[in-house]
């Protein structure tokens, strides 16, 4: 908010609010006529009074109450844990994907088959596939 006033205008005595877009020098100026001219002075103590307040102690649409202070770092930190994992090299199965990735003729899609576990239309599988292979992964 730029600025708020009472000035003439060609209607009469009017409040005046001027606002300022932040990071321009552009903003609206918003006129008002408030009859009598006794209501417009009440209007115009009250903008400005709540406005005072405001600038005061802003609402930024959050509020909080911190309850406790953070720790010191050394206090919060946790020690680095090795993760107790094994990698095996085994290869159970056939990765589908694998199968699938390595097609090179996959400009085109298969015929549609309907799959009675899904209850779907889907692409037909390569042979010593099943749909429920492709769901199956190895857990190491």
């Amino acid at each position: 908010m730029k600025a708020i006033k009472v000035r003439p205008s060609k209607f009469g005595t009017a409040l005046v609010i001027e606002s300022l877009k932040a990071g321009t020098s552009s903003g609206y100026v918003l006129g008002f006529r408030i009859d009598p001219v006794e209501t417009l002075n009440m209007v115009f103590q009250q903008i400005q009074s709540l406005y005072k307040v405001y600038t005061a102690n802003p609402v930024f649409g959050v509020e909080f109450k911190s309850e406790e202070k953070a720790g010191a770092l050394e206090d919060v930190t946790v020690p680095h844990v090795e993760d107790d994992i094994e990698i095996t090299e085994e290869n159970e199965g056939t990765d589908a994907f694998v199968a699938y990735f390595a097609d090179g003729n996959k400009h085109t899609d298969s015929e549609p088959v309907f799959d009675q576990h899904l209850g779907l239309a889907v692409e037909k599988l390569k042979d010593g596939f099943t749909v429920e292979s492709l769901w199956e992964f190895s857990a190491v």
